[in-house]
C-alpha cells in the first residue's frame, strides 16, 4: 500500500447504532461440484490449430494465477481429424498436469456437426462444454448433449445476455445446463443501488431453478470488455469492479488480458497467448503488479472459501454511494463515488483493487472506485 494520506477525504460516515444486514443467499451444506464455485479463464477466439498448440506451451500461467479452468473457442479444430489428434492431445494433458479444468465452445461449430464434435472432445479429454452466447433456444440437440455430459462426467454451459430477462428466466428453467454466465454486472450503471438489486434478484432468480449465478464483465450483446485498452479511470473502475465481482459465490469468469492489462487482438490469437503469456512473466512476483494483485485475490477467494460463502448486504454502508456486503469473514467495501470515504475500522485490510493510504485514527480511506477486502475475524 501507498504511505502517502488522502487529499481532503470525505468526512468519516460511521454507522449509527448496530450494524444491519440483509441476507441474499445462504450457503450450500451439500458437497459444491468444482463448476459451482469455478474460475473460469476465457481465451479470446476463435483459437485455430496454432492457437491451441501456443496456448499448449503457455498454459502454465493461467494456473499460477490461480484459475479453475480455462475456456476456449474452436470451431475448426476437430480432435477426430488424424491432423489435430496429436495438437489435441497435448493441449488436454498440460492442461490437466496443472490441475486446470478444459472447457471448449461449440460456438460456431455447424449445427449437423455438433454432436460429433462434442463427442470427439469429451473423448479427449475435455471437462466441459460451451453452446456460447444464446440469443434464442439453443440448437444443439440439448437432450443428446447431457446424456454425453454425463457419460464423461463433464459440465454443459452457456451465455445469455441479461438484456434478455425473459430468454435468461425460460433457459434456466428450461434447458437445465450447469452453468449459464450473464452480463448484468458489466451492463449496470455504476451505482451502489442499482449494483445492489442486480445481485439480489441474480440470486433470487438462480436459487428458485437450482442454478449457480455466473459472474463476467464482458458485455455479452455485443459490446465487448470493458476497462481494457481504455483511458485510466476505466481501467480504476474494471479493477474495482472485478475485485467486487471475485467476492461473489458462484461461478466467475475473467477474461483473456485483463490480469496483465492487455487487450487481446481478434486477428491474432497466437500473438495475444504468447503477448499475455509474457507480461505475465514480466509481472509475476512484482508487488503492486496487476497480476499479483490478480493472483492474490483468486488466492484468498479459493483459501476463505467466497465462492461458496453466504452473501448478505450492510444496510447501513458508510454513504450512499458505497457497496457493503459480507461473505464469510469478509466484509467488502466498494466506493462507487467521486470521492474518498473514510471508513471507521479496526479491521486489518486483506486486499484492495488499487493502493490505499494508510490508515490513520482508526479510520479507513477508501478512494474513488475502489474495492477493498476487510477482514472480520
Amino acid at each position: 500500500m501507498s504511505e502517502t494520506q488522502p487529499a481532503e477525504p470525505a468526512p468519516p460516515i460511521t454507522p449509527a447504532g448496530q450494524v444491519i444486514t440483509t441476507l441474499v443467499h445462504r450457503p450450500s451444506r451439500a458437497p459444491v461440484p468444482w463448476w459451482r464455485r469455478a474460475v473460469v479463464y476465457q481465451v479470446h477466439g476463435p483459437a485455430d490449430l496454432a492457437a491451441v498448440a501456443a496456448l499448449s506451451g503457455e498454459v502454465s500461467h493461467v494456473a499460477r494465477l490461480g484459475a479453475t479452468a480455462v475456456e476456449l473457442r474452436v470451431p475448426d479444430v476437430d480432435p477426430a481429424d488424424p491432423e489435430h489428434e496429436e495438437t489435441v492431445a497435448e493441449l488436454v494433458r498440460r492442461v490437466h498436469q496443472r490441475s486446470l479444468r478444459l472447457v471448449v465452445s461449440l460456438a460456431d461449430v455447424p449445427a449437423a456437426t455438433t454432436l460429433a464434435r462434442a463427442d470427439a472432445w469429451l473423448g479427449a479429454g475435455a471437462d466441459g462444454l460451451d453452446l456460447g452466447i444464446l440469443t434464442g433456444p439453443p440448437q444443439a440437440d440439448l437432450g443428446s448433449l447431457h446424456a454425453l455430459a454425463a457419460e464423461h462426467d463433464a459440465v454443459l454451459t452457456a451465455a445469455i445476455s441479461a438484456r434478455h430477462p425473459e430468454l435468461v428466466t425460460e433457459h434456466l428453467h428450461e434447458h437445465w445446463l450447469h452453468v449459464t454466465r450473464e452480463d448484468a454486472l458489466a451492463i449496470t450503471e455504476w451505482d451502489a443501488g442499482h449494483l445492489r438489486a442486480v445481485v439480489s434478484d441474480t440470486y433470487l432468480q438462480r436459487e428458485a431453478a437450482g442454478a449457480v449465478p455466473a459472474w463476467t464483465l464482458s458485455d455479452l450483446g455485443g459490446g465487448g470488455v470493458w476497462g481494457l485498452g481504455a483511458d485510466g479511470a476505466a481501467r480504476r473502475r474494471r479493477r474495482a469492479a472485478t475485485l467486487l465481482m471475485l467476492a461473489l459465490p458462484g461461478t466467475v469468469y475473467i477474461h483473456q488480458g485483463e490480469a496483465v492489462g492487455v487487450a487481446p487482438r481478434p486477428d491474432d490469437p497466437v500473438g495475444t497467448i504468447r503477448e499475455v503469456a509474457a507480461m505475465a512473466a514480466e509481472q509475476r512476483g512484482t508487488p503492486g503488479s496487476l497480476f499479483e494483485r490478480y493472483r492474490y485475490a483468486l488466492r484468498l477467494r479459493d483459501e476463505l472459501g467466497l465462492g461458496t460463502g453466504p452473501l448478505a448486504w450492510v444496510d447501513d454502508a458508510p454513504g450512499p454511494s458505497t457497496l457493503a456486503l459480507l461473505t464469510r469473514d469478509l466484509l467488502v467495501l466498494t466506493n462507487l463515488s467521486g470521492e474518498t470515504v473514510a471508513v471507521p475500522s479496526d479491521r486489518e485490510v486483506l486486499h484492495a483493487s488499487d493502493d490505499l493510504p494508510l490508515p490513520s485514527d482508526g479510520l479507513v480511506f477508501l478512494p474513488p472506485d475502489t474495492t477493498v477486502w476487510l477482514a472480520l475475524g
